[in-house]
């Protein structure tokens, strides 16, 4: 006889069912998910609730974001077109060599030869307006976030206004130095009114002030176009250094003048005893300021005869400021170099972290390329950029080592 039996049921009823809560993700786990995101994904999730902001916000994210990017530059071009300057941006790739640019931001600086090389993910340049009186504001943008600042107007009757960006890693702002001439022409005019202007911080809104200089000069032009004017100048380690013409000691060529952004005092440096040649007569590749391994260093074409063809480089490295000491070392070019620069004009870049001397051309053309050349290997390489091409016949101005910053700058009445 089979009988039946009797089980009980462990189960609950439907609508007695226990219900189980996720564990929440810890803020640590978030915050390194945070720091992998691309930017523009870092600025949309500020929105999510206010505890994501104020991390978001947060100095030590903020610094934690800028040091895992520095780890990856990124390659940073500028075009103007119109009344706006537009920013495209691209990771190197030597590999494939080709890399395609995407179109980041466009911002209303009215000439790209006022462009200031890249500090710390942000840029500057000139926007003027002309309304009864020419208006000069230096812009500081950041073409990862889109976000700009305008910082004070420069305070000025005269018509060239030259400004020159960096960083005070004292007191952790972005600064401008600004000067101004009557006119572009005349070589024994100084420039004067030099002023720097900072942009506040948190606490502070953003200042102007007037400094005295006391070393009789002006900013060296490089190049003119159209006519603007090409300054080089570079920030490195809170000192700003830019060709310029010290009147006292001119002999055709220029000095190197310093800028410290601490202190707010000027020094300048003698030229190297090798030789620091300026122009190259429109043959292109115009010397070059450089941060080559933390060191200020010069690029320069080498010419091997009288008839002004370059086949090579030299680079000048400073290594000691106050005795104007300089190292030389020259590059001679292999032969494929003609091939490349018989047809384009070149201009110098700058220098990669592996020594990597990087040229390329200064307007856009058929396609748009880059020279690696290795001075170890003395090898070349061209990595051709994708994504210029609706610019063609615009000018172009290439950065290395372009870092993205999430930091927000607060927009603060100026003074």
């Amino acid at each position: 006889m089979m009988t039946r039996r009797k089980t009980r049921s462990c189960s609950k009823p439907r609508n007695e069912e226990e219900v189980v809560k996720p564990e929440p993700i810890p803020l640590d786990l978030v915050i390194e998910v945070l720091l992998r995101l691309p930017v523009r994904s870092v600025a949309r999730c500020r929105s999510v609730s206010k505890l994501w902001n104020s991390t978001l916000e947060d100095p030590h994210f903020t610094e934690s974001f800028f040091t895992l990017s520095s780890s990856r530059p990124k390659i940073l071009f500028t075009c103007l077109k119109g009344d706006e300057t537009v920013f495209f941006s691209s990771s190197p790739n030597l590999q494939d060599l080709s890399t395609y640019a995407n179109i980041r931001m466009s911002f209303p600086i009215n000439s790209s030869s006022h462009i200031c090389r890249p500090v710390r993910g942000w840029v500057c340049g000139l926007h003027r307006t002309t309304k009864g009186a020419t208006v000069t504001v230096p812009l500081i943008c950041n073409p990862s976030t889109g976000e700009s600042v305008a910082l004070p107007t420069v305070k000025t009757r005269r018509k060239v206004v030259i400004c020159f960006f960096g960083y005070d890693p004292i007191e952790k702002t972005f600064k401008a130095l600004c000067m101004t001439r009557s006119s572009l022409g005349g070589e024994d005019t100084p420039s004067g009114e030099h002023q720097v202007l900072t942009l506040g911080t948190g606490k502070t809104s953003s200042s102007r002030e007037m400094i005295d200089c006391d070393i009789l000069h002006h900013p060296a032009v490089v190049e003119e176009t159209n006519g603007f004017c090409q300054y080089d100048a570079i920030c490195i380690n809170g000192v700003l250094y830019y060709l310029a013409v010290v009147h006292d000691v001119f002999d055709g060529t220029p000095d190197i003048v310093c800028f410290e952004f601490e202190s707010q005092k000027f020094s300048y440096i003698k030229k190297a005893d090798h030789g620091m040649g300026m122009y190259s007569g429109g043959y292109g590749l115009e010397s070059t300021l450089v941060n080559y391994k933390g060191k200020l260093a010069k690029l320069q074409p080498n010419y091997s005869n009288v008839d002004r063809i370059y086949d090579g480089i030299q680079l000048l490295v400073l290594e000691d400021a106050a005795k104007h000491q300089w190292s030389s070392y020259i590059y001679v070019l292999p032969p494929p170099w003609r091939n490349i620069y018989k047809d384009d004009t070149l201009c110098f870049v700058g220098t990669t972290s592996k020594g990597e001397i990087v040229m390329s051309p200064n307007t856009i053309s058929g396609f748009f390329y880059l020279v690696y050349y290795s001075p170890e290997r003395n090898t070349i390489q061209i990595v051709k950029i994708k994504g210029l091409e609706t610019f063609k016949g615009h000018k172009a101005y290439t950065f290395l080592d372009h870092v993205e910053d999430v930091k927000l700058v607060p927009k603060k009445a100026v003074t």
